[in-house]
């Protein structure tokens, strides 16, 4: 029996020599999307950056799951914004394959799994808007861009007890890793909160008709060896792609 596939997103790093001088971009992920994909049985991919739609149909027809990585900020225009100065690391190019690759899911009913950027770019995709900068713009925020290391678990989210994310972790309260500026503010079309920080941000959102689409504003992909619970949204995205994969 074949294993799910899952395609992974990728975005754009510079590659310098010891004298800064800029040599070579590379296309890639953090590698712990792909260990985490695999450790729940799934096999990974990785979707090319690219704003060639023929190219991201190509790719999408092969995978049975969509996982949206993290990455820098969505660029605000696309949500009908101005920038705000806080706004870094944009890339226009990633954005429209992260909501073509979105587009293609949704119309093919593929479970998509968003994780911090991916949150983000998976709420601009289907109409909603983003708090630019949460340290300007929330009133008296939680720190939720930490100076800790990834794996270290610094702020508590509250998660709606009948929602999907609820089932998948099996609790309604729990501790998350925290690297994010920005975060989702306008819920997109046929999205609903799963949960939240204690300062209201939004931390987590999903389908709001029991489609296959969950989405998480903390970096579990960090997390799964020191914290198993983690390991629960890989295993969720791969036993849901697995049903498409023995269609």
């Amino acid at each position: 029996m074949r294993r799910a596939i899952i395609g992974i997103t990728t975005g754009r790093r510079n590659e310098s020599t010891p004298r800064n001088e800029i040599q070579t971009s590379i296309i890639g992920c953090p590698i712990d999307y792909l260990n985490c994909v695999e450790g729940s049985g799934g096999a990974p991919i990785l979707l090319p950056r690219t704003a060639d739609k023929d190219v991201i149909a190509s790719v999408m027809a092969s995978v049975d799951g969509l996982l949206l990585s993290g990455g820098g900020d969505v660029v605000s225009l696309a949500y009908g914004e101005e920038p705000h100065p806080e706004n870094k690391y944009q890339d226009p190019v990633r954005d429209e394959m992260e909501f073509e690759a979105v587009r293609i899911a949704m119309e093919k009913d593929v479970p998509i799994l968003a994780i911090c950027r991916g949150i983000q770019s998976l709420n601009v995709a289907l109409g909603g808007t983003l708090i630019q900068d949460i340290g300007a713009q929330v009133s008296d925020p939680v720190q939720h861009y930490t100076k800790a290391r990834e794996t270290v678990l610094t702020h508590t989210i509250d998660i709606e007890e009948d929602s999907l994310l609820a089932r998948v972790l099996g609790t309604t309260c729990m501790a998350v890793n925290s690297w994010h500026h920005q975060a989702v503010k306008d819920v997109g079309k046929g999205l609903r909160v799963n949960s939240r920080a204690r300062d209201e941000v939004i931390e987590g959102i999903e389908a709001d008709d029991g489609r296959s689409i969950l989405a998480v504003q903390c970096h579990p992909e960090d997390c799964c060896e020191e914290y198993p619970i983690f390991r629960k949204l890989f295993d969720w995205i791969v036993a849901e792609a697995g049903k498409r994969a023995v269609r």
